[in-house]
């Protein structure tokens, strides 16, 4: 297994056509995980913490918009053996706004993040339904992503 952890993602894309309310079911971390793992995008899964300059996250009631940020990422980085290899790498944060519902990510928190793995950079895409973005996961989840990635049983339950 290489050292990088890599599992294939598709892009979530999300249509926001009229409506009065924003309707998002639930995602679970190993939901997320088998998704990206059947996708054709590849993804590398991360567990710790975003510093980026919080002045340019849109406003929650903005129009329509897509923001790309500049961050750092440091924490840890998925293996086949767990989240054991610590990485400090830059990301771009790449927020969605659909409607009046933006997706907020918050500098210094806690985040299990499916972030995208393109040829020349990372992207962590965060939808207003926040599909592959969990801040504070319990370890739980954390433990059920691990064994996931170790081949093992990834039910969400």
């Amino acid at each position: 297994m290489s050292k990088y952890f890599t599992i294939a993602a598709t892009a979530f894309a999300l249509a926001a056509g009229p409506a009065s309310a924003l309707s998002c079911l639930p995602t679970h971390p190993t939901a997320a995980f088998n998704a990206v793992a059947e996708a054709e995008e590849s993804f590398i899964v991360l567990h710790g913490e975003f510093e980026f300059d919080v002045k340019k996250v849109p406003d929650v009631n903005a129009p329509p918009v897509a923001v790309k940020i500049p961050t750092i990422f440091k924490g840890k980085l998925l293996t086949g053996g767990g989240f054991t290899d610590e990485i400090e790498v830059p990301v771009t944060l790449a927020l969605n706004c659909a409607g009046p519902w933006c997706a907020r990510v918050s500098p210094k928190t806690d985040y299990l993040a499916y972030v995208l793995q393109t040829e020349d950079k990372l992207i962590f895409n965060v939808d207003p339904c926040y599909a592959f973005a969990f801040s504070n996961p319990e370890d739980k989840y954390i433990e059920a992503i691990e064994q996931c990635a170790s081949g093992g049983d990834c039910t969400p339950k």
